[in-house]
């Protein structure tokens, strides 16, 4: 799943297809591949992934370089948004009024400082925008201020984060469940952890050198930091793409309502061990949890519902929305708010 994000330059339009045209089947067994490994580790070498598919060297850098450059990808960092200095999170969902056509408005939004990812949604609500705030004034600020008032919003209603109970940025890895997702820092990060992230946000393969010498810290120290919080899944460092160019063409989010009796963190722990699910957050409002999933298709879709999450002990009822576009911007960390 994703306040002071990144300049506009980090800004990610994830568009899915609308028809053969940009279907992902233009993307090449290498390309994917290589996103698939990128997800992995968004820092592994070009040596490294030559010698893993036995092609040059040289190859492998242009191939990388075209993804980046044509925006199919984006190496990244993503971390829990309280790591980074936001403790307060919302997902807000959006009814438009009809005056303004709908993808230049989510677009438009998108671009707010506080939004990380929106969405534009089938179901009861039209978009699905991810603000991330400071603090609990900021949020209202945010609502009240930018989101009610754009042009084209009819109305919003906020889901505020309990708290975010998994991420898994990498698609592939989501299906393997490989690991426990990212999670909360097991060493407390200071002002220089920060600082590196927030370099390493918008381009998460710049070299450690260039790291350091910004922030005037030896390349050894950047590396042996960065590897810590990767070691410790504070932090992932890996390719945001479009999850359509892997083969995943459904993706959409789950709002549920849990039965009275029943733990909510027990009903969240079991979905975050479900394939397909990269999200699940508990929040206040008409829904207990909200779920990202990515499926194959539609198909498989209905197998995760019907058979997984409708049928969970402890699910009394679900909504779905379905993605129909995606926009998307890597996190910095959180600037300390005027006159703290």
């Amino acid at each position: 799943m994703r306040t002071q994000t990144q300049p506009m330059s980090g800004f990610l339009h994830l568009a899915l297809p609308s028809g053969a045209a940009g279907r992902p089947s233009e993307l090449s067994e290498l390309d994917r591949i290589l996103i698939r490994t990128l997800q992995v580790d968004g820092r592994r070498s070009f040596a490294a992934m030559a010698r893993d598919l036995d092609l040059p060297e040289k190859t492998i850098r242009r191939r990388v370089h075209e993804l980046l450059e044509s925006c199919i990808i984006q190496i990244a960092t993503v971390a829990d948004p309280a790591v980074l200095g936001y403790t307060v999170a919302a997902l807000i969902g959006l009814n438009v009024d009809g005056q303004r056509r709908i993808r230049p408005l989510v677009e438009s939004l998108a671009q707010l400082p506080a939004v990380d990812y929106a969405a534009i949604t089938t179901g009861r609500f039209d978009a699905l925008v991810e603000v991330l705030c400071r603090d609990m004034t900021e949020l209202l600020t945010v609502v009240d201020e930018t989101l009610v008032g754009a042009p084209g919003v009819r109305s919003a209603e906020v889901f505020p984060y309990l708290r975010l109970h998994y991420q898994e940025p990498g698609w592939e890895v989501a299906q393997q469940k490989q690991d426990g997702g990212l999670g909360p820092a097991h060493t407390p990060l200071d002002d220089t952890d920060h600082r590196i992230i927030a370099e390493l946000s918008a381009d998460g393969r710049r070299p450690f050198a260039l790291v350091g010498g910004t922030l005037g810290v030896s390349e050894s120290q950047i590396r042996k930091r960065v590897t810590r919080m990767l070691a410790e899944r504070t932090i992932r460092i890996t390719a945001i793409v479009n999850p359509c160019n892997l083969g995943f063409e459904r993706q959409l989010w789950i709002g549920i309502r849990c039965q009275p009796g029943h733990s909510i963190t027990a009903v969240a722990d079991t979905l975050a061990r479900i394939p397909s699910i990269t999200y699940v957050v508990v929040c206040a409002g008409r829904f207990d949890l909200f779920v990202e999933a990515v499926c194959h298709d539609t198909a498989e879709v209905m197998r995760l519902i019907d058979t997984e999450v409708r049928t969970l002990t402890g699910v009394r009822s679900t909504e779905l929305l379905f993605c129909l576009d995606l926009f998307y911007r890597a996190v910095r960390p959180a600037e300390p708010a005027m006159g703290s």
